[in-house]
């Protein structure tokens, strides 16, 4: 399995100093690891003046700011076309968005002019998962961003995978959290949106995070006018291409050992988790406020999709932006997905695992897989 290609430097080097550290206490660090944590360490040190003058600059920058319209949240299971649908609604010139550089180096947009530079040298050109093109400049998700700037986000599991349990029901839950750790929580997640817009320019802020398919209640409370839109796919696909995305990215970023027996099961709860807490939460969004799409249709169909989220999500008008969404579909009609040649017992684990979920959405298992006996 191809992994991608990074120097021995954690994407921790974009957090805070108190941050980094605070997270750094919630695992156990494999000695093998310990090189790695020490030329972070040099960077985060070393960005402590840079961080200040973005404390300062965004304090200023940011004082009386009110989002122009309701933001727009992507919701669903990590590989299950979010990616897509948020590329594609950025390519709208209105559209504001986290960008890869901002998920990382979250606490330096102040100073981009140089931390952009090394972020640009060190970024693959693709993610050898699936192949999609990856760029300093493109959109996208911001948990890695808000773990860079809050101890409590989830994407601490990319760090330490043995404690996902707990950094799960911390981030979604904020269970153990005291009501101070609650409240900058919600600050520095609304302040790490605010910067995002504001670095890209935008009118309508497009934020897609997988872990926040189990957030709408924190959502909908800062942003009670939100606008979501859920996309989702056959499980059997995505518990295999999300076990090939892991596998190929966490030997990248953790800094404790584990094996592929371990992220699977993982795979297999932290899908269920997502899955139910959606189906719990998603009747508090009021119902002009959201869009359930199937990825399936979604490809088929891309830019009739999107006319519909124009037409009675977003309540704008299409056709003067439509152009931006055929050009973009143009440039990934190439595209190939991947291929999976599967064992018959792997297949029947994936049943038995999401049956429920299959059945909800009517699926059964994808011509993209080809089962081994």
């Amino acid at each position: 399995m191809s992994q991608f290609d990074l120097p021995p430097i954690s994407t921790l080097s974009g957090s805070t100093f108190f941050n980094y550290f605070r997270i750094l206490k919630q695992g156990r660090i494999t000695r093998k690891y310990y090189y790695k944590v020490f030329l972070t360490t040099l960077i985060v040190i070393a960005s402590v003046p840079f961080h200040i003058w973005e404390w300062i600059f965004f304090k200023i920058k940011l004082a009386g700011f009110r989002f122009e319209k309701p933001p727009v949240f992507i919701l669903g299971h990590w590989r299950s076309g979010t990616t897509l649908l948020h590329n594609m609604l950025c390519a709208d010139p209105d559209a504001g968005y986290i960008t890869t550089y901002q998920s990382v180096f979250t606490n330096n947009l102040a100073s981009k002019w140089m931390f952009k530079t090394f972020m640009r040298m060190n970024t693959p050109e693709s993610r050898p998962s699936d192949n999609i093109k990856l760029d300093v400049d493109f959109p996208q998700e911001d948990e890695f961003a808000f773990t860079n700037c809050n101890h409590n986000g989830y994407y601490n599991f990319f760090y330490f995978p043995h404690n996902y349990d707990s950094f799960y029901k911390r981030s979604i839950y904020h269970e153990g959290l005291t009501r101070r750790e609650i409240k900058i929580w919600y600050k520095d997640y609304d302040t790490m949106l605010k910067k995002a817009i504001t670095n890209t320019k935008g009118k309508r802020l497009i934020v897609k995070n997988p872990v926040n398919t189990a957030r709408i209640k924190h959502l909908l409370k800062m942003y009670p006018d939100a606008k979501f839109l859920y996309i989702y796919r056959n499980p059997v696909t995505v518990y295999l291409s999300t076990q090939r995305f892991f596998q190929s990215l966490l030997p990248t970023l953790i800094l404790q050992d584990t094996d592929n027996e371990f992220i699977d099961s993982m795979i297999f709860d932290v899908y269920k988790r997502i899955m139910d807490d959606y189906f719990e939460q998603k009747s508090l969004i009021p119902e002009k406020n959201l869009i359930e799409l199937r990825y399936e249709d979604f490809e088929k169909d891309p830019v009739g999709k999107l006319k519909n989220i124009y037409d009675n999500l977003l309540n704008e008008d299409f056709e003067s932006v439509k152009s931006y969404f055929t050009n973009y579909f143009d440039t990934i009609k190439g595209h190939k997905k991947n291929k999976y040649e599967i064992d018959a017992h792997i297949i029947n684990k994936i049943k038995d695992e999401f049956g429920s979920y299959m059945k909800r959405y009517n699926y059964d298992v994808p011509n993209e897989v080809i089962i081994k006996n």
